[in-house]
């Protein structure tokens, strides 16, 4: 049991947002940029804004080198690059 390090600084905030804006999305965008992940619902957009928010969002999560992924129907989980998300089996591709 000696041999163990601990590891420090793998804290992890989990963002829940449900951007009604374009102004919400970009304050997402910045928690994004700083490691945090983002859980974002836009179900009850119309879907052009969803649409806007999805594309700003993922070319933000594009630009830091993270992941994103659709969990539900209009549900996103975007990730920073030191946060990994794995799929539950190999044939669901991340996107």
């Amino acid at each position: 049991m000696n041999n163990l390090t601990p590891i420090h600084g793998l804290a992890c905030e989990i963002i829940l947002s449900y951007p009604n804006t374009f102004t919400e999305a970009e304050v997402d965008a910045q928690a994004l940029k700083k490691g945090q992940l983002l859980l974002v619902n836009l179900g009850k957009l119309p879907y052009e804004s969803a649409r806007r928010i999805t594309d700003f969002l993922a070319g933000s999560t594009y630009s830091i080198r993270g992941q994103f992924r659709e969990i539900g129907n209009g549900v996103y989980l975007f990730a920073a690059p030191r946060i990994s998300i794995q799929p539950s089996s190999p044939s669901k591709a991340l996107l």
